[in-house]
C-alpha cells in the first residue's frame, strides 16, 4: 500500500505538534530556571568548545558507515560518505515528515548500481551498530559507578547490559542465519516479512566473515558516543556552573537518554528526550536535565545548520537522490523490495561505478 500524500501530511502535521507540545511542556514546567539561567552570564567558550567536541564526534560517526559500505563497494570514497553524513543528519533532525537520512544515504549506493538489499543492510547494521554503542557505554559506565551507586542506578545499569545482551544474540542470530536455516521457505514471496529476512541474509552474507571488523566498528561506536557524552557535560557545565555531578555518571545517563531520539517524533524526538532526560538525571540529583538535553540539542541544531549549508550546497545533485530515497521508501513499505537498482536514473553526484561493471 502506497503512502497517501494527505494523509501522510496529516500524520506528519499531528506528530510536529506533539513534539512541539512536549516542548512546550518541558519548557513550563522549568520556567522559573530557564529565567534564572538566562539572567546570568554564560560561558560561551565553553558552549563554544562544546558544539566543537559535537561536531568532531559527529563527523566521526560517518567513517562507520564509510567502512560498512566499502565492504560490498571497494571504489566508494570517503568525501560521498562525509557528504551524504551531513546530508543525512539534516533530513533526520530539521525536515519533518520527509524520508529519512538512512534512506538518503542508501539512495546514494543504489545508484552506485549497488544491489538494494546489500545498500539497505549497510544502514541497517550501521544504525544497529550505533545502539549497540550506546548500550555498551552506559553498560560499562555503569560497572565503574556500581559501588557508588543508588538501588535505582543500578537497575538502570543492568537494563542497559540487557538491552546490549538482546541486541548482542539479535546480531548473533542474524550473522549465523539461524532462523532462515530452520525455516528457509520464510525467505519465498514478498510480503514484509520476507523483505526482512532477505535485508538480513543480505547482511549476514556480506558481512560475517569481517566479524573482526564488526567488533571493532562497536567499540569505535562507543568512543564516539563518548565524545557526545563529553559536549552534553560541557554544555551542562556551562548551563549549571554549581551542583553538576562529575563527568562519570554522565556515561551512564547521556547514552540512555540519546536512545530515546531514535523514537520516530520528528527533529530527534523533540520534548519527548527532554522529559527522560530530566527523569534519569533526577536519579543522580542533577540540577536541571531536562534543560541540560535542551542545551545539548541546541548543539545538535548548530551541527544540523551547518549540515544544511552542505545540504544546499549540493541540492542540485541531492534533490534526484530524494526521489530515488522516496521510491525506496515505498518499496519498503510495500514489502517489495527489488533487489537491482537498474531501473533508477544515474545519479548527478559524481561517482564510481562498480568495479564489475564495464
Amino acid at each position: 500500500m502506497k503512502k497517501h500524500p494527505v494523509r501522510a501530511l496529516l500524520v506528519n502535521a499531528a506528530l510536529v505538534a506533539l513534539a512541539f507540545g512536549l516542548l512546550g511542556l518541558v519548557i513550563w514546567k522549568n520556567r522559573g530556571q530557564i529565567h534564572e539561567i538566562f539572567g546570568r552570564k554564560l560561558d560561551l567558550r565553553l558552549i563554544a568548545l562544546a558544539f566543537a567536541v559535537y561536531f568532531t564526534s559527529l563527523s566521526l560517526t560517518f567513517l562507520r558507515w564509510y567502512w560498512l559500505v566499502r565492504v560490498i563497494e571497494p571504489t566508494f570514497k570517503l568525501r560521498h560518505a562525509t557528504l551524504l553524513g551531513y546530508i543525512g543528519n539534516v533530513f533526520n533532525l530539521v525536515i519533518p515528515g520527509a524520508v529519512g537520512g538512512d534512506l538518503i544515504k542508501a539512495a546514494y549506493l543504489i545508484r552506485m548500481r549497488i544491489n538494494k538489499t546489500q545498500a539497505i543492510a549497510s544502514m541497517v547494521l550501521d544504525r544497529i551498530l550505533g545502539l549497540l554503542g550506546l548500550f555498551l557505554l552506559a553498560g560499562v559506565a555503569g560497572v565503574v559507578a556500581w559501588p557508588m551507586a543508588t538501588v535505582e542506578v543500578r537497575r538502570l545499569v543492568v537494563i542497559a547490559w540487557v538491552l546490549f545482551a538482546a541486541g548482542a544474540l539479535g546480531l548473533t542470530a542474524v550473522f549465523t542465519q539461524a532462523l532462515t536455516r530452520r525455516f528457509p521457505g520464510l525467505l519465498s514471496g514478498h510480503g514484509r516479512i520476507s523483505m526482512i529476512l532477505n535485508e538480513l541474509r543480505a547482511m549476514s552474507t556480506t558481512y560475517r566473515s569481517r566479524i573482526g571488523g564488526i567488533l571493532g566498528a562497536l567499540l569505535y561506536s562507543a568512543g564516539c558516543h563518548s565524545l557526545f557524552v563529553t559536549a552534553f557535560y560541557m554544555v551542562s557545565r556551562a548551563l549549571f556552573p554549581t551542583h553538576l555531578p562529575s563527568l562519570g555518571p554522565h556515561f551512564l545517563m547521556v547514552p540512555l537518554i540519546l536512545f530515546t531520539t531514535a523514537v520516530p517524533l520528528p527533529f530527534g524526538a523533540l520534548g519527548l528526550t527532554e522529559e527522560v532526560s530530566d527523569q534519569l538525571f533526577k536519579l543522580i540529583d542533577h540540577p536541571g536535565g531536562a534543560l541540560a538535553m535542551i542545551g545539548f540539542r541546541v548543539l545538535m541544531y548548530a551541527g544540523a545548520l551547518v549540515s544544511a549549508c552542505v545540504y544546499l550546497a549540493n541540492f542540485a545533485q541531492v534533490r534526484g537522490l530524494t526521489d530515488t530515497a522516496e521510491h525506496l521508501e515505498e518499496e519498503l513499505i510495500e514489502g517489495d523490495l527489488e533487489p537491482s537498482g537498474s531501473d533508477l536514473q544515474d545519479d548527478a553526484l559524481p561517482v564510481q561505478p562498480r568495479a564489475d561493471q564495464p
